[in-house]
């Protein structure tokens, strides 16, 4: 059985957005030049667990990862926070995280208040989850969630300075 322990996530969580400090454009995070604010990402995961409440009900929580297996729930986070002194314009703010190598996406999880969430198969093209077709036995039908291979989210609302915000999807192991 395969098992990752939480040093081995944490470099994977780095190698796949890492903690920036934004002035202009990069990759992961897309900030106008306009807005000459500063931008700080900050990642964490967290597995999600089931347990039984003390009325018999299954719940779920967020526990600390020690170590995983294929099958276990994860639940990455990606909190921004304007670190300038100025207003970050609305709609500036574009966070695209791929999602993470022996995982799958977890259909409806992605999640940003105020945000715009389009997703891509092939990490360069971006769409919402009706737009997302892939060819099967010569057919194009509606792409699964499990072959999404990005998430994008567009934040609408300003952040003024020192305010955040974070988004957040889950994913099963494989």
């Amino acid at each position: 059985m395969t098992h990752l322990n939480k040093d081995k996530l944490r470099r994977s969580l780095r190698r796949k957005s890492g903690i920036l400090r934004l002035f202009v454009l990069l990759t992961s995070l897309v900030v106008s030049a306009a807005a000459a604010a500063e931008v700080r990402l900050e990642n964490s995961v967290q597995k999600v667990e089931t347990f039984v409440a003390d009325n018999g009900e299954p719940q779920r929580r967020l526990v600390d990862v020690d170590s995983v297996v294929p099958g276990d729930e994860l639940r990455y986070t990606i909190t921004f926070t304007n670190t300038g002194t100025e207003v970050v314009d609305p709609g500036s703010i574009v966070i695209t995280n791929p999602i993470p190598e022996e995982t799958e996406y977890l259909e409806d999880t992605a999640f940003g208040a105020g945000t715009e969430i389009v997703f891509s198969l092939d990490g360069e093209t971006f769409a919402v989850p009706a737009a997302l077709t892939v060819v099967q036995q010569g057919v194009e039908v509606r792409a699964s969630a499990k072959e999404y291979r990005s998430i994008r989210w567009t934040f609408q609302p300003e952040l003024k300075p020192g305010e955040s915000s974070y988004v957040s999807f889950n994913v099963r192991l494989e």
